[in-house]
């Protein structure tokens, strides 16, 4: 009866006929397999197995790496009512017990009856088992734990009971690395989307058959102001300006073909229409959806500025140098000018001076000497005060000496002194007077120094024969005064830079006029405060016009305080009628009228260099 009851225990333990173990294990391996948690699949062995095969008690061991050591985890008991013992009970990582054991040596073993095997200490003593199964299981060369199943009878487990407990077991280490590669992928996705949203780059997916946006990180639609909802409406082209969506398809089409992927100095848009310049470079990368372009975007705008502040540095320290090297070429060429102006007279002064003191000569040379010395002494005096009227370019309009005045008043002032020099050279000069010329508010002393820098400049500069204009006129509001010479001309290229200090169209030493070349700078500089206007019409061959205006109503600001609020005054025709008449080098010095405060000889410029100078 005894022997009966082993048989029929023994036959109840085998596996069910290998149809139904081929379609239980099919249904385990699909239930582990759907499972992406590892408690999940480990669950699901002890529970699945019951299926298959009889046993008590099936549970996990599992190995817990921080404590080196493995516990129990998910009891599963044929008698469901019955207490599971060892829940969440820790096992040493030893030899000590069984299962220590097969986790250590990573071997399955098999115990037909544990009272007689006598090397383990039991960890579940309270179950009495009789007989058990231990199967490490192991991933990816890593212990995850063990499979343990027990019976309370001796030699419980046949060998197709062994080769089904190990198949689950194989199907569990399956299940779990399949588990792992899916939780490394899914941490990987996480770390690469939080990457991608926390980047300092720009990253845009991009869908390579349509160029239409796929998705932007966080940068991206900060720096460029898109909205993450409605991204995939944009495309990729509308990032960049009109003029450089060529550019940007010839860079896609790169891409596409794995011609290029990395392309600098781009201009993008952003959606207030600020330009940012930045380097591109692209990758294609298969998604789950299939092909897409990624590209990362750096910002190089600051790099961009600082370089085009470098290019600007860089040419303003050219400017600079070259201006330094200009303002060295001509302080060397005002040194040896200066040196050839004041040497010229001295040498005639010493030498009429020395020919006097030895030579017996009679009365009459005598006094023709002396007026050769006193005529280059006046030169020299003359050349000193042209240097000195350097410190007046610095002058302000608070320095001039304002009164009401008549610019004709002005004009018959130098008369005399530039009649003289007109025809001692055969020049016919001329005074044209407008009419209805209205006094206005003027330094007299600076506007006699500008009058006599134009006037001599033209004598100087005009050949035997010719002739010379002064005229005046009224225009929108402005006195206009000209000086029109048949002299040289001006070449064209030579105009702009005609009012600058030191200018002069010949600079050589050897040249064929003299002057120090500050007269028409000086001359703009006055006109300036005054708030008017100078300037040069020329032709080479056919003369020059120099022309000043001044305004007939001045700002109150310009006004000494006894005159503000006063404006020009009209002056009655009968008042000039006899003064405004055509005034030709023919005419009496001595009938000229007499000069304003200021006498021609605090502010004569005699020698200034006109259209060589400036």
């Amino acid at each position: 009866m005894a022997k009966k009851k082993t048989r029929e225990t023994a036959s109840r333990s085998t596996s069910a006929r290998p149809g139904q173990q081929l379609i239980a294990m099919v249904r385990i391996s699909n239930t582990i397999l759907q499972c992406t948690e590892l408690d999940d699949i480990l669950a699901s062995i002890t529970r699945e197995l019951s299926s298959l095969i009889e046993f008590d008690r099936s549970d996990i061991a599992l190995y817990v790496p921080e404590k080196n050591a493995l516990v129990l985890r998910h009891i599963h008991k044929g008698d469901k009512r019955s207490t599971k013992y060892g829940e969440n009970r820790e096992i040493p990582m030893d030899e000590t017990n069984v299962i220590g054991w097969a986790a250590v040596h990573k071997k399955l073993i098999v115990r037909t009856d544990i009272k007689e095997d006598k090397r383990f200490v039991e960890i579940v003593s309270e179950e009495k088992l009789q007989s058990d199964v231990i199967v490490p299981l192991i991933a990816r060369e890593k212990l995850i734990g063990t499979l343990n199943v027990g019976s309370r009878r001796k030699n419980f487990f046949s060998g197709t009971d062994l080769e089904i407990i190990e198949n689950c077991a194989k199907l569990a280490c399956v299940a779990v690395e399949h588990a792992l590669l899916l939780k490394e992928a899914k941490e990987l996705g996480e770390k690469y989307k939080a990457l991608q949203k926390s980047a300092n780059d720009l990253i845009i997916l991009i869908n390579p058959n349509t160029g239409k946006l796929m998705e932007i990180n966080n940068k991206a639609e900060s720096a460029l102001g898109l909205k993450r909802e409605n991204v995939e409406s944009k495309s990729f082209f509308d990032l960049f300006a009109e003029e450089d969506q060529y550019q940007a398809r010839r860079d896609f089409i790169n891409v596409l073909s794995q011609k290029s992927t990395s392309f600098v100095d781009r201009r993008m848009i952003t959606s207030d229409g600020g330009v940012i310049y930045v380097d591109i470079n692209a990758s294609l990368v298969q998604l789950e959806g299939g092909v897409s372009i990624q590209t990362i975007i750096h910002d190089v705008s600051q790099r961009k500025m600082l370089e085009q502040q470098i290019i600007r540095q860089n040419k303003n320290l050219q400017d600079i140098n070259k201006k330094l090297k200009e303002l060295d070429e001509m302080k060397t060429e005002f040194l040896a000018r200066i040196t050839h102006e004041l040497k010229t007279p001295l040498s005639i002064i010493l030498a009429y001076s020395e020919s006097l003191r030895h030579a017996d000569l009679p009365a009459e040379e005598q006094e023709k000497f002396l007026d050769v010395i006193d005529e280059q002494g006046q030169s020299l005096l003359s050349l000193i005060d042209n240097l000195l009227d350097l410190s007046n370019l610095e002058i302000s309009t608070t320095m001039l000496n304002v009164t009401l005045g008549h610019l004709h008043d002005v004009i018959r002032s130098i008369w005399p002194q530039v009649e003289r020099s007109a025809r001692a050279k055969d020049i016919s000069i001329s005074f044209q007077p407008g009419y209805d010329i209205p006094v206005t508010y003027l330094d007299n002393k600076r506007i006699l120094q500008v009058l006599s820098c134009l006037v001599n400049n033209a004598i100087k500069f005009t050949d035997s024969g010719r002739s010379i204009e002064v005229r005046t006129k009224v225009d929108d509001g402005e006195i206009w005064v000209e000086v029109a010479d048949t002299g040289e001309g001006i070449p064209a290229e030579k105009i702009p830079g005609i009012f600058d200090t030191f200018h002069q169209i010949d600079g050589s030493i050897s040249r064929r006029w003299g002057g120090m070349g500050i007269g028409l700078a000086m001359a703009k500089h006055i006109i300036d405060l005054h708030g008017g206007k100078i300037w040069v019409e020329s032709e080479v061959g056919m003369g020059s016009i120099f022309t000043f205006s001044l305004p007939v109503e001045v700002g109150s600001d310009f006004l000494p305080e006894l005159y503000r609020g006063e404006q020009a005054i009209p002056v009655e025709e009968e008042l000039f009628e006899s003064r405004d008449s055509d005034v030709s080098a023919g005419s009496d010095a001595e009938k000229s009228p007499a000069s304003p405060d200021n006498t021609i000889e605090e502010a004569l410029i005699p020698d200034t260099g006109s259209q060589e100078s400036s």
